[in-house]
């Protein structure tokens, strides 16, 4: 399973901003860039970026929207980030067991 991570902004420097400030290093990436993608195959890995750019929603213009494996692209707001994050949890698991048992 996987967890497809994008952050969209129309605010220029925004996303470099805010990976300069999650990553607490230097990003190598355009100041004009509009969309970042990234792809985690370790699906827990996720859920960190996906509550700092909640957590940290005052600060940025960045849109959030996540996908699982090839299904549909969802957004992330402030009203739905925590049964997203549960959800992560509950199929990440799910999968799990079903690998263990198979």
């Amino acid at each position: 399973m996987s967890i497809t991570v994008s952050l969209w902004s129309k605010k220029k420097g925004e996303i470099k901003r805010f990976l300069k400030k999650f990553y607490q290093g230097e990003i190598m990436i355009e100041d004009d860039v509009e969309k970042w993608i990234y792809v985690y195959n370790k699906p827990l890995k996720s859920v960190d970026i996906i509550s700092a750019v909640l957590d940290n929603n005052d600060d940025f213009e960045i849109n959030l929207y996540i996908q699982v494996n090839e299904g549909l692209i969802h957004s992330v707001t402030i009203d739905n980030h925590n049964d997203i994050i549960k959800s992560i949890f509950q199929l990440y698991y799910a999968s799990e067991m079903e690998t263990i048992y198979c």
